[in-house]
């Protein structure tokens, strides 16, 4: 565990104060999960991706909306996967 320490000449542990780090803020469900019906629209993206996009591009495409809509918004806050659900189901099935 990293922690963070600053000095301080009237600190009684001489002169260095120690401060453990703190996890950041959570925001919408405690828990990270994604409401159902948003869960369910993501996994229909990565599903369209698919077709959408032959070959690695839609694999990948795939794999992040997938993963996003199992593991919740935990790890990304800007609102980038929802875009790119909302542009990959605007695009047409090529034939």
């Amino acid at each position: 565990m990293i922690t963070y320490a600053r000095t301080r000449p009237d600190s009684p542990s001489g002169g260095i104060t120690f401060f453990l780090p703190t996890d950041p803020p959570t925001t919408g469900d405690p828990s990270g999960r994604l409401p159902p019906h948003e869960a369910m629209r993501l996994r229909a993206a990565a599903h369209h991706a698919k077709r959408a996009y032959p070959g690695a591009v839609g694999e990948l495409l795939a794999r992040e909306l997938t993963a996003h809509a199992e593991f919740g918004y935990r790890f990304a806050t800007d609102g980038l996967l929802p875009r790119l659900a909302t542009e990959v189901l605007r695009s047409p099935v090529p034939r």
